[in-house]
This record gives C-alpha cells, sequence and structure tokens, in this order.
C-alpha cells in the first residue's frame, strides 16, 4: 500500500506578502485585490480569463483565488509554467474543471507541507528481519507445529526443532515476503520513475499470539508517498504499480505450488478448531489453476489450495492481499486508480459506498475484517486528495489499462475467504 501526502497541510509562505491579505470568514488569508490583478498577469498568458472568485480549493481544503475560463495550452504544458511563477510568490497552483467543464487555476496562500519521514536504513531492515521471523513462525503453524512447542523449542534452544521449523516455515514465508517486498518496490520504483519523493518500504510484523488464530506473521508493508502527486498519470502509475507487480510475482507461484507435490499440510485437527477447511479460490485463480489442473481439479481446488504446497497457500493469501489493497478506498491503492481514473465526483461517493459495503458485509458474518478496512481507509481519509493538475488527461493506454484493472478487481473478490464445508 501506498499513502501519500494529505492536501490540507498548507503552510504560509515564508515570502511577505506585498500587501497584507484579506481574512475570511473561516479565519484565513486570501489574496487583496492588488495580488488578484498581480495573479491575473500570470494567468492571463495561458487562460482566456471569464471571470474570477473566492472558493475553497477541495485539495488544500481552504480558500483560493480562482481564475475561470478556457486554457489556451493544455494543462500539461501550462501547470508546470504557471507553477514556477505562483511557487516565487510563496503560493500554490491547483488546476481543476469546474461547473459547466470550464477550467479554473486555484491560486492558494502557502505551500504544501510535505511529510518530513527520516528514517536511517537500519530501521527498515530490521523491520524486515523481523517480519522474516514472524512469517517464518507463521509458516511452521502451517506445516503442524503450535505456539506452545515453538516457545518450548526456542526456550531449549532446541536446534534440531528449529531446523525442521524454519525448512516448514520458508515454504509459506518467503513466497509471500516476495509477494508483498516486490508490490512494495512496484509503488517505489514507479514513484521514483516520476521524481515523487517516497520512502522505502516499511515491513509490519505480526507476532503469533492467541489473540489471532490464523495470523499470517505480518500485516504487510507500506511505503509513504512525502511529496504531493502533480497530476492524474503519476497518481494511476505509483497506484497501480504495486498490485500489478505483486500480482505477476504471485501467478508463477500459486502455478508452481499446485505442481509440487504434497507436504505434510496444515494439521486437519488445528484447521477443525478453526472451523475451517476450505478457501474461497477467486475466478482469476481458478483461470490460472486451469493450466495445471483438470475441470475435475480445478472444482476441488478449494480444499486443494490448504492441503497441497505452502507455496500455493501463501500465493493465494497474496492475491487475496492484492484484492484488498484494490479496493477503492481513500488512500488504498485502489483509492489512486479510482480517483486518477474518474476523477473526485465519482471516486469520493465511490469510496464512501465500498465502506458502507465492507461495514454491512462485516456485520452480516460474511467476515468480520470487511469491518477494518474502512478503519483503515478513515485513518488516512475516506477522500482521496486530488492532484495539483486535476484536468491533464490520462491518455488511452492508461484508460485501457484501468479498464483492465477493473475486470480484473472483479475476477479477484472473494467476500468469505475462509469457510468449513459442514457450515456452507
Amino acid at each position: 500500500m501506498s499513502i501519500s501526502e494529505s492536501l490540507d497541510t498548507t503552510q504560509p509562505s515564508d515570502i511577505p506578502p506585498q500587501k497584507p491579505s484579506s481574512v475570511l470568514s473561516d479565519g484565513l488569508p486570501v489574496p487583496d485585490e492588488s495580488h488578484k490583478e498581480k495573479f491575473r498577469q500570470i494567468v492571463e498568458p495561458h487562460m482566456a480569463i471569464e471571470e474570477d472568485d473566492l472558493a475553497l480549493a477541495p485539495a488544500a481544503k481552504r480558500t483560493a483565488l480562482v481564475f475561470r475560463g478556457k486554457l489556451l495550452q493544455p494543462a500539461s504544458e501550462v501547470y508546470p509554467l504557471l507553477s514556477e511563477k505562483i511557487e516565487a510568490q510563496g503560493y500554490t497552483l491547483f488546476l481543476q474543471r469546474g461547473a459547466k467543464k470550464k477550467d479554473e487555476v486555484l491560486i492558494v496562500e502557502g505551500q504544501v507541507l510535505q511529510r518530513n519521514i527520516k528514517t536511517r536504513w537500519w530501521f527498515h531492515l530490521g523491520l524486515l528481519l523481523v517480519t522474516i521471523l514472524t512469517t517464518l513462525a507463521a509458516g511452521a503453524t502451517f506445516v503442524g507445529y503450535d505456539l506452545t512447542s515453538m516457545r518450548a523449542a526456542v526456550g531449549d534452544w532446541n536446534t534440531v526443532t528449529l531446523r525442521e521449523m524454519y525448512h516448514g516455515g520458508r515454504q509459506f514465508a518467503f513466497p509471500l515476503l516476495l509477494i508483498l517486498g516486490v508490490h512494495e518496490m512496484g509503488h517505489y520504483v514507479a514513484a521514483r520513475l516520476h521524481k515523487v519523493k517516497v520512502t522505502l518500504p516499511f515491513f509490519i510484523p505480526l507476532p503469533l499470539s492467541g489473540i489471532v488464530p490464523l495470523s499470517l506473521g505480518t500485516m504487510g508493508a507500506v511505503i509513504f508517498i512525502t511529496s504531493p502527486f502533480k497530476n492524474r498519470k503519476m497518481l494511476f502509475d505509483v497506484g497501480l504499480a504495486g498490485p500489478l507487480a505483486g500480482l505477476l510475482v504471485a501467478i508463477p507461484l500459486f502455478i508452481t505450488g499446485l505442481k509440487t507435490q504434497p507436504t505434510i499440510g496444515i494439521p486437519l485437527e488445528w484447521l477443525q478448531q478453526l472451523h475451517i477447511d476450505r478457501v474461497s479460490v477467486p475466478a482469476f485463480l481458478q483461470w490460472m489453476a486451469r493450466t495445471v489442473y483438470d475441470e475435475h481439479q480445478v472444482s476441488l481446488i478449494d480444499r486443494t489450495v490448504f492441503f497441497r504446497h505452502p507455496q500455493a497457500l501463501a500465493a493465494w493469501f497474496g492475491t487475496l492481499l492484492t484484492f484488498l489493497n484494490l479496493l477503492p478506498l481513500g488512500q488504498f491503492d485502489g483509492g489512486h486508480v479510482a480517483f486518477a481514473l474518474f476523477g473526485r465526483r465519482v471516486a469520493w461517493p465511490l469510496a464512501f459506498s465500498v465502506a458502507a459495503i465492507c461495514v454491512m458485509l462485516g456485520l452480516m458474518g460474511y467476515w468480520s475484517a470487511w469491518l477494518i478496512w474502512p478503519l483503515f481507509a478513515l485513518l488516512t481519509g475516506l477522500r482521496h486528495p486530488p492532484p495539483h493538475d486535476d484536468i491533464t488527461p490520462l491518455g488511452w493506454p492508461r484508460m485501457i489499462l484501468g479498464g483492465i484493472t477493473i475486470a480484473l478487481f472483479f475476477s479477484l473478490i472473494v467476500i468469505t475467504p475462509f469457510y468449513s464445508s459442514i457450515t456452507r
């Protein structure tokens, strides 16, 4: 998952204005008449101005000076020219399309406050190493070890048992971490290619406990975008690069896991205690399974994933996490893609609708974790902040890829990931 900066944190300019700004009822300064004329002279060479006004800038959540009309050049050419001049005055520029399809140039006093997230490389490495340990422990549970036996092996430093736990756990842990790592590096590389500032991935370990009976040993990974997205193309590329990269790794891992000879697998008694003996396999993975299985084997794949090689189970979990990341919620990867494709008029209502559906599914007992994802989205903002240039279109190649992504999302849908054949 990639989390971008919140654009409501504009900071006052260090460059003093030529005259004191006016102040509206919200207590925030806005350009006065002298500034309006100055900015009009900057904007006029690039826009046929029809009107100007003071309005709320959705991207900055504060009052802005707005010029409405028709841009004389493509927004992708206008934005860098205007942005350089306006930022030199200590202001921030936003471009958007308003009512009646009029182009709008919004000028906000102050500049976007970028996240100042400074971490050492060894901190990221430390989180990764801890996550490897917790994920190995989770993998060991899938081949017959419980928490008590693990504690005993560590306490007695039983190297024979620890070695067996490692060899059993790595078959699950390393494929899962590979999928998660490639996912995050997809975001990272795409961001760097667009010259967007970004942190290294933060892996999140999840130690085993009696509270969470079925644990992956990790809650995934996250990177932070620390500079603004300039346009929808950047937003689309960075948001989609992670899920696609992770999925490209998960597919061969899933197929080879199905082809590999069965191992000990998850103990049946343990599954019965959890009231789980099957997983819901999305349509996409069923199609992939047909490359190595006949129709009868595919019909039994909901049980096969559990009792085949742990690598297949890790790939299944990786695919599930990819689907959840593609939910069109706020700062989720799917939220980035939805905003880039549809804009705020569709993306914002869609995010609220999907959040409501998640809550409903959780309350109806389909999967209790459905209640968690809207909370994650609320923590980072259910409404995705617009890019600074919200006019420049994606272009047909990205629109086509976006359509494919929507189809992919529906092929990955899983309402109840785990279930028992007794209760289904």
